[in-house]
């Protein structure tokens, strides 16, 4: 699991990902839906590994 050090890097990875996703769906045009799907998935990638590290382990 990547370290709290990383988070960051990770929504932003995933944000630009979406964000050059949703540039060529529409037409060389920015898409603020798709900048903000891109961040909440992001975020929620974040969460998950957060709760994954807080869990106990067996």
């Amino acid at each position: 699991m990547p370290g709290r050090r990383w988070w960051l890097l990770i929504v932003l990875i995933e944000t630009l990902l979406f964000c050059t996703i949703g540039y060529n769906l529409n037409g060389g045009e920015p898409s603020i839906p798709w900048a903000l799907a891109g961040l909440a998935c992001g975020a929620l990638t974040v969460f998950v590994f957060v709760r994954a590290q807080k869990s106990p382990k067996k």
